[in-house]
């Protein structure tokens, strides 16, 4: 395990484990497998990494020097001038494993999507602090100097009014408070026989709805689909780590079939090199200058193509950089990424219907759109509910005391001497009620259309799983093929350079046309070998089980 690294500033973790051979196997346990009806090595022969050419050249080469072969010796001094043109001063090995391992520590793209998770909980809280309690208060003073035509008001009067309490709001939607007012009042009437007065009343009021508002279900929906939202905003944060890495796989297994395309069109232009040198030998006795420009052009077509393939190397390390966002790999720095990994050539047997099944048990795509589905209903319900009238219950008790000062005022409040008692009922209804018969009828829409694309998602899933499974079997069956057709193009050339006691510019064609063969159908094996390893990851994806098969773990907290 890589242990827990903190990717959320509102605890959420991701725990990370990858086998070492997830995925990658040698030559020899490849070998082992039941059913594998090639070797790795002979593969290998036919698409070989540079590190690996460099070796079997520099044999070759020291080989044709003590042979005195300088026509060999310079060709394959090409092809390792070539190769090397990849080079970079400072080289790093990567294994599929170490790539995974790194993008789930750094990426960027994970980090952003592992904010929302956290974000989502806030709302959660927000909205079950909808029910918390409430402590209020309000302070009035209210001072009037005033002018008067009669004895019976007074022309100044001195007053503060001062209210405090508590209120919250019931899962039934009824809102309970409790508060206490004192009220002073201090008059130049003289008619006032208390004057100042101190008037206290301790009150509790409790306001009830009796059909809009009403119920646990409505008062609580909204916690509901909060608390979805959060589970939506998890399994997105699982399908962005599940879609990073198998980005980050292709971008793998594109870089290592760039780095052997180099050697496999090295190899091609230098052998073109070699048979172009031999026509302009020959050219004062039997080639003409049309045949000699004709192999010209093709020679820097190849040229060409070659320049396209070096650069194709230089872009996938620069993407899989990129995705991996490693503070230790800079994209500004000159860095060459060397995978070590080889593609799996073992054969995996899959049931059809199965993994249809585990598909439909695991996608989080699926599970999303039933929370959707569930929100939708939630939604209906709410407005069903504000279709309703405004019908209220409201229950008012209140004691009051009145007194010459504020401690005897409370005192009487205590002594319940002074009670009040008042219900009402509160009716409203919109004329029309056009606006929530509008929002019902929007939100049966939406939940008709949430499950219709559950539906979509769940046939998208099993033909997802189909596709996968074919692409998986039709990749493994072209292997065997197309290395014995890479064999077959092979034999080709040895035997045209073999028969051939004269080489005249026919010959020579046939040749170049061979080797060309032999070149593309190398290059269609290694696309072949690609595409058979993101066949096994696009079926662990489209059955909801990448993260598992990669030993990735998601907590959170």
């Amino acid at each position: 395990m890589l242990g827990y690294r903190t990717i959320c500033t509102i605890a959420f973790f991701v725990a990370v484990s990858i086998p070492v051979s997830a995925h990658g196997q040698s030559g020899a346990e490849a070998a082992a497998d039941e059913g594998l009806v090639v070797s790795v090595d002979r593969v290998k022969g036919h698409v070989p990494d540079p590190d690996l050419h460099r070796q079997e050249g520099a044999q070759r080469l020291e080989q044709a020097r003590r042979d005195g072969d300088t026509v060999t010796a310079d060709n394959l001094k090409r092809v390792d001038e070539r190769v090397d043109s990849i080079r970079r001063p400072q080289q790093l090995r990567l294994s599929l494993q170490d790539v995974l391992q790194r993008t789930l520590a750094n990426s960027y793209a994970i980090e952003v999507q592992s904010f929302n998770p956290a974000v989502e909980a806030t709302r959660v809280v927000e909205a079950e602090a909808a029910f918390d309690a409430v402590l209020f208060s309000d302070f009035t003073k209210n001072k009037v100097d005033q002018p008067t035509a009669s004895q019976l008001y007074a022309n100044e009067s001195d007053s503060f009014d001062l209210t405090g309490g508590v209120r919250k709001l019931l899962p039934t939607g009824a809102q309970i408070s409790a508060y206490y007012n004192l009220r002073r009042e201090k008059s130049s009437l003289s008619y006032q026989e208390i004057n100042p007065a101190y008037t206290s009343n301790l009150a509790l009021e409790l306001r009830q709805p009796l059909l809009r508002g009403f119920g646990i279900d409505v008062n609580r929906s909204m916690i509901h689909v909060r608390k979805n939202n959060r589970s939506i905003s998890d399994l997105a944060f699982q399908r962005q780590i599940r879609d990073t890495l198998v980005e980050a796989e292709r971008l793998y297994w594109e870089l290592m079939s760039a780095r052997r395309e180099v050697v496999i069109a090295a190899r091609l232009l230098a052998d073109f090199e070699g048979i172009y040198d031999y026509l302009v030998a020959r050219q004062s006795f039997d080639v003409t200058p049309v045949q000699l420009a004709a192999t010209k052009a093709n020679l820097e077509q190849s040229r060409a193509e070659f320049v396209q393939t070096r650069a194709a190397v230089f872009d996938a390390e620069d993407n899989l950089i990129a995705l991996m966002n490693d503070p230790e790999i800079n994209l500004a720095d000159d860095i060459e990424i060397i995978t070590e990994d080889f593609p799996s050539l073992s054969r995996i047997v899959v049931d059809r219907v199965a993994e249809a099944q585990t598909a439909l048990d695991n996608r989080p795509e699926i599970r999303e759109g039933e929370l959707q589905i569930a929100n939708a209903k939630i939604q209906v319900g709410q407005s069903r509910n504000a279709e309703l009238p405004q019908l209220d219950l409201s229950l008012t008790y209140r004691i009051t005391g009145l007194a010459g000062t504020a401690d005897r005022s409370f005192d009487e409040v205590s002594g319940h001497n002074y009670t009040t008692y008042v219900v009402g009922v509160q009716f409203e209804v919109p004329i029309g009620n056009r606006s929530p018969r509008a929002v019902r009828r929007r939100s049966e829409l939406e939940y008709a259309q949430a499950k219709v694309a559950l539906k979509t998602q769940i046939e998208q899933t099993i033909l997802e799983v189909n596709q996968a499974v074919r692409a998986l079997n039709t990749s493994h069956e072209q292997i065997a093929p197309s290395l014995e057709s890479a064999e077959a193009r092979e034999r080709e050339v040895e035997s045209i350079v073999a028969r051939a006691e004269r080489k005249d510019i026919n010959t020579l064609n046939s040749e170049l046309s061979a080797r060309r063969s032999l070149a593309e159908t190398r290059r269609a094996m290694l696309q072949i070998l690609t595409n058979y390893n993101m066949a096994i990851v696009a079926l662990e994806r489209a059955k909801g089980t990448l993260l598992e098969y990669d030993n990735v773990v998601v907590t959170t907290e």
